[in-house]
């Protein structure tokens, strides 16, 4: 059995405060989902990306992360994206094709606009599962968070 570990990375040393960040996060576990969402916006305060530009958009679903998300991009009022969202698996096929097709239109977020998307739509066999990736150092919230501001200063490289 392959073992998983946590990859977490050192914040960048020069956080923007004027990063415009927001969360598009599902509606559906909303304990699981307060939590995730509080340790994003923690992470990304605490770094020092200022309050106000900390965006929160709840959706209906992980589906319509990739929509929100574009039309955030489109609108250019955005640095960055993070998609948070948990997806149960169940009886049937359903919940594999709204996971795998939120990935491929966050990834199709990122690419047209340049926007960096941290991808959080927890898979899973289990409400447990997602309830211990939502909790302690490991969360994935806060996992997202560092993702994001990660790839806004590598990206900021790149330009200058």
């Amino acid at each position: 059995m392959m073992q998983h570990t946590s990859s977490t990375f050192a914040l960048p040393k020069n956080i923007d405060p004027s990063w415009r960040i927001a969360i598009v996060h599902s509606s559906y576990y909303e304990e699981e989902m307060t939590a995730l969402v509080k340790n994003a916006r923690d992470t990304l305060r605490d770094a020092g990306v200022s309050d106000a530009n900390i965006a929160v958009h709840p959706v209906a679903g992980s589906f319509e992360i990739p929509l929100v998300g574009a039309a955030l991009a489109r609108a250019k009022v955005v640095d960055g994206l993070i998609g948070i969202g948990i997806v149960v698996q169940g009886e049937t096929h359903h919940a594999e094709l709204i996971a795998a097709n939120a990935a491929r239109g966050m990834m199709d977020v990122q690419v047209q606009y340049g926007v960096p998307f941290a991808f959080e739509i927890l898979y899973v066999q289990s409400l447990e599962d997602a309830q211990k990736r939502a909790e302690g150092e490991g969360n994935k919230g806060a996992e997202a968070a560092r993702s994001v501001l990660h790839s806004l200063d590598l990206l900021r490289g790149l330009k200058s």
